[in-house]
């Protein structure tokens, strides 16, 4: 295996910048933080002076770092690079101003909130809050963790985009290259992709990340490269950062196995199982003592209804033996109740307050062994819930354009933040209305093809097409890389809490990516046969 060693090269003016800005950070961080710093009032107030300055510590070699990359991204990158992340940024940054401060529906408000007093939000992840400090740090008002999410995807983006060019025959013209160019751009432009770009959750940053690991390990492969080493710690953060992609603890190594022959990668097999775990412990910990078992509730409750509903109405002695275990830990009353109101679980699981009750860590464990049971003697009615909920998931939260017109709390706390309104609301109104292919009389009106658009079945569709071409042709590495982003499918398709696209954002992410980079492949093949063919007929 082929590795580049290049040494790192420090630029003094970028460290004097990086620490200029972190002293400046103390008086910015005022506009929108709520943290204690140098009070030592109280036990409680040195804890948190301790966190602060822990926090700002880790603030400051970050800054050092995104300086020193700024510098060398302007003085020596390629230009490829420099073009493609400077363009999708530009455009995407005109997408912010026009929808200002970027998509806000639910969750984030909570993260956002925390975030300001530098609190972790475990629900979802303390990663998603760790991300959320920093970037508030860098800019100090809510639409500054959308900046930063978009120059980190748009510099992702020119990455990709430079190893799929770089891999490209030297026999191929340069309108063929152009149109290669534009090709491998075309899956970051589609309209749920650039919705998800403005959208501060977790899935948005999420899928790229995902996206770029699974791509340079295919170059790696393809050009029997080492893997970088940052590649494990990447590697990490996907697996941890969303609880379906926990699976990439048994892939990524055995990947690596495959790729280094069985021996030369256990280094950075070790380093990766090392920051999985370093990652990982934090957020079982908080989320065992914000949240217990919830979570992971909230993953069942969808099906669980009309499973409950299904041994009611059969009513033998084992089924109620069972919804007596299930009643431990929700109200199988409340539950058949709204089941005959036509409510879903989730729905129940956030507006019945006596839909849950207090229960044990025993009793969790013996209702998941209860439902398990269920789903064995009614598959039938768990499969047509979890088919019914795949084929809808083509849905967006529908609060998106009423940031500043409703009295919600979540609102009215989000308005108090600087430069968080709109440059004009009429317009942003109208440009997430077509973002979102609805129509612009009625929002909660979508056009014909919006769950077309906005499904992720076509990708589902094209990984597995493309893993069976890669199964003919015997290329097992690329195959197993496709079935590694393919994994994710049954997994959330058992586990999805509700009928929301971004569930399977990554899949339609990767998949789309897949499509247009093998259309880039033809055209080069392409390209190449019909050189080939005229250099024979002058050799003639």
């Amino acid at each position: 295996m082929k590795q580049e060693k290049k040494g790192l090269q420090l630029y003094k003016t970028a460290l004097v910048i990086s620490c200029v800005h972190f002293l400046l950070s103390f008086w910015t961080d005022h506009f929108i933080f709520r943290y204690v710093v140098f009070d030592f009032s109280s036990a409680k107030n040195i804890v948190k002076s301790i966190e602060t300055c822990g926090v700002k510590l880790v603030f400051l070699f970050l800054l050092i770092a995104v300086w020193q990359g700024i510098f060398y991204v302007c003085k020596k990158a390629d230009k490829t690079f420099k073009r493609v992340a400077f363009g999708y940024f530009l455009l995407m940054l005109v997408l912010l101003l026009l929808t200002w401060p970027g998509i806000w529906r639910m969750d984030e408000f909570g993260i956002l909130t925390s975030a300001v007093q530098l609190f972790p939000h475990f629900w979802q992840n303390y990663i998603t809050s760790v991300f959320y400090i920093y970037a508030l740090m860098l800019f100090p008002f809510p639409a500054g963790v959308i900046l930063v999410q978009i120059i980190c995807i748009s510099l992702i983006i020119a990455r990709l985009v430079t190893l799929c060019l770089s891999a490209e025959s030297e026999q191929v013209g340069k309108k063929k290259k152009s149109l290669c160019y534009l090709l491998m751009l075309v899956p970051f432009l589609l309209l749920p992709v650039l919705d998800s770009n403005l959208y501060p959750m977790r899935v948005s940053m999420h899928a790229f990340l995902e996206l770029w690991l699974l791509t340079e390990l295919y170059f790696n492969w393809k050009k029997n490269t080492m893997p970088a080493w940052y590649l494990s710690v990447l590697a990490a953060v996907v697996t941890v950062w969303r609880t379906e992609a926990i699976y990439y603890v048994v892939c990524f190594p055995l990947l690596l196995l495959w790729m280094g022959r069985g021996k030369k990668y256990r280094k950075q097999i070790l380093l990766y199982l090392m920051c999985t775990v370093i990652l990982f412990v934090p957020q079982k910990l908080g989320e065992k003592i914000t949240s217990g078992s919830q979570y992971e509730l909230t993953s069942v409750v969808l099906p669980l209804v009309p499973l409950v509903e299904a041994a009611h109405e059969t009513d033998t002695a084992v089924d109620r033996q069972l919804l007596a275990e299930i009643d431990k830990v929700v109200s199988v009353e409340v539950t058949l109740e709204g089941a005959r109101e036509g409510k879903t679980g989730i729905n129940l699981f956030w507006s019945r307050p006596d839909f849950q009750r207090s229960y044990t860590d025993k009793e969790f464990a013996s209702f998941k062994q209860a439902y398990y049971k269920l789903i064995l003697r009614y598959p039938a009615v768990f499969l047509k819930e979890r088919f019914e909920t795949f084929v809808s998931s083509t849905g967006l939260l529908e609060n998106t354009t009423e940031l500043f017109t409703e009295s919600v709390p979540n609102y009215i706390t989000f308005r108090q933040y600087p430069l968080s309104s709109p440059i004009s609301d009429k317009t942003r109104t109208a440009v997430i209305k077509g973002l979102e292919l609805r129509t612009q009389k009625d929002y909660t009106q979508k056009l014909a093809v919006t769950d077309l658009v906005y499904s992720a079945l076509p990708a589902v569709l094209i990984l597995l097409v493309a893993s069976v071409i890669l199964l003919i042709r015997k290329k097992w590495l690329p195959l197993f890389l496709l079935l590694t982003a393919l994994v994710k499918v049954p997994l959330v398709f058992l586990t999805a809490p509700s009928r929301l696209f971004m569930y399977y954002y990554s899949v339609y992410l990767i998949g789309y990516a897949v499509l247009f980079y093998s259309v880039c492949l033809l055209t080069q093949k392409k390209a190449k046969g019909s050189k080939t063919v005229r250099q024979e007929a002058a050799y003639e």
